[in-house]
């Protein structure tokens, strides 16, 4: 078992610090340990006490689980003075700590420092230049870099200059912005946007702890930072989605939504257990031969839902919204439309890659390639009754996702194509039928097909035919959905 220590502050309301951390540490099913800092009185409303502990205990209580249970990754919370700081950071030089991710408490909601200068200037000193990524919400951000953030561009130039104070990233929450949930990771080179629809709740207390926890859970399982940020975005997205008001203030985020099904008052398996899903799920997908991915650069001009309408006149029995390019907003206001014409027209609808948008539009499923969240941990996300659907060029693949749940395979590419630069070569026929014997879910082809090879991939054994360029770049689009249809009919 992978093993994640965070050094924070206790939370006695249990919405923030150590309390979240570890909350969130199981929910990735990682060993979570703890370095206490300072002690809180607080719940919902506020503050009403605080302790810190000495220095030398904290760096005590590091040296006894570094020395003996070791740990994969750390993230640090609260450290209440220079004294802790400078303490924490010898330790971690000492144990050669490399995953380490340092989430600066600096500014108190109500805008309030919660550092004194000395500790301002320790963290900058000591403890940055040992850090594989900072994560500062906006005011954060203001204090570490000393200009004022308003826009995007400021949010550069802050990045730019935390990150000249050592860390080898750096990631600004902008949730404290206007507009969506926009998170910036800023590598030393390029700035990278994360994006999710705002959660509308007063229920944020321990965002930043629970995002920060999420993340060193992410790095501790092996995935690297640019794979683990929208990890661990989708999660504290969920968490804040399914968020139960307590207390009378700002309550927390539900830690463990993805875990506990209210709806059956049921655990979700754990590993070794067949993954939690409706067994009806891949049953959804019979007789859908025809399943058209949307690419906005290849439908000649056109609309992407004139596009979906026309694919859907032609008989097309699923519809993916893949636009890698698009904003959230985007692809949510894009995603409703596709949704309501799919239903209309007894078709299934499936969002590429984001789960937050699926959810938010209450899509019929999402489908991940393997670079994305882990199967198991998106279908715990997802719950038992969405789609998931997983690419796979390998029949190794293939079993390891019907085996974490999901509902079926897009297997490809089964031909050379263009339409996606990084997909690789071609798999051929014959792997794909290999896969096809193996799994026991539906399969679909994908990569270069067309109307002259598309009755070898079923010849092959695949449920269906995923197509792009073929459907939508088109010149009339309804008409050929409408061959694709009459071939895998049998027809020529």
């Amino acid at each position: 078992m992978k093993k994640v220590l965070t050094i924070a502050g206790s939370d006695s309301g249990g919405g923030a610090g150590i309390q979240a951390d570890l909350k969130t540490f199981s929910a990735f099913g990682v060993y979570g340990m703890s370095v206490i800092t300072a002690v809180t009185s607080q719940n919902t409303l506020g503050v009403s006490g605080f302790r810190a502990m000495p220095a030398e205990f904290v760096g005590q209580q590091m040296s006894d689980v570094l020395s003996d249970i070791g740990a994969d990754a750390t993230k640090t919370g609260m450290l209440a003075n220079a004294d802790i700081i400078c303490e924490v950071a010898e330790k971690i030089r000492e144990f050669k700590h490399e995953n380490l991710v340092v989430d600066p408490v600096m500014v108190a909601t109500s805008g309030d420092r919660l550092m004194e200068p000395e500790a301002e200037k320790a963290l900058k000193d000591k403890l940055l230049p040992l850090a594989l990524v900072v994560t500062p919400n906006i005011a954060e951000a203001e204090v570490l870099s000393g200009i004022r953030i308003a826009n995007r561009e400021d949010v550069e130039k802050a990045a730019q200059i935390i990150y000249g104070w050592g860390p080898k990233g750096v990631i600004i929450k902008g949730g404290h912005l206007s507009g969506e949930a926009i998170d910036y990771y800023y590598d030393g080179k390029e700035i990278y946007e994360y994006r999710s629809p705002r959660v509308d709740t007063k229920n944020t207390h321990g965002t930043g702890c629970t995002f920060s926890a999420a993340l060193a859970a992410c790095l501790a399982l092996g995935m690297p930072l640019k794979k683990a940020i929208p990890i661990a975005k989708d999660y504290l997205y969920l968490a804040l989605l399914n968020a139960d008001s307590l207390g009378a203030g700002h309550g927390p985020t539900n830690h463990l939504a993805g875990y506990f099904d209210h709806s059956t008052k049921a655990i979700r398996p754990a590993k070794g257990l067949p993954a939690a899903k409706t067994e009806n799920n891949s049953r959804k997908l019979t007789g859908r031969k025809l399943y058209v991915i949307t690419g906005q650069e290849f439908a000649k001009g056109r609309p992407v839902t004139e596009v979906v309408s026309q694919a859907l006149a032609g008989g097309a029995g699923i519809i993916q919204l893949r636009e890698k390019k698009w904003t959230t907003r985007q692809l949510v206001e894009v995603g409703r439309e596709l949704q309501r014409l799919a239903r209309e027209n007894n078709a299934l609808f499936i969002v590429n890659d984001r789960i937050d948008v699926a959810l938010a539009v209450d899509a019929d499923g999402v489908h991940l390639g393997q670079d994305d969240m882990p199967v198991r941990m998106a279908r715990r996300v997802i719950g038992p009754d969405m789609i998931l659907g997983i690419s796979a060029e390998t029949v190794e693949e293939a079993l390891t996702a019907e085996k974490e749940g999901a509902d079926y395979i897009g297997f490809g590419p089964v031909f050379h194509t263009d339409t996606k630069p990084d997909a690789g070569t071609a798999r051929g026929l014959e792997l794909l039928a290999q896969v096809k014997k193996a799994v026991s879910i539906p399969v679909y082809g994908i990569g270069g097909i067309k109307l002259d090879n598309a009755a070898e991939v079923l010849s092959a054994g695949a449920d269906g035919v995923a197509v792009i360029t073929a459907v939508v770049g088109a010149d009339d689009i309804t008409l050929a959905a409408q061959k694709f249809i009459h071939i895998m009919e049998g027809g020529r």
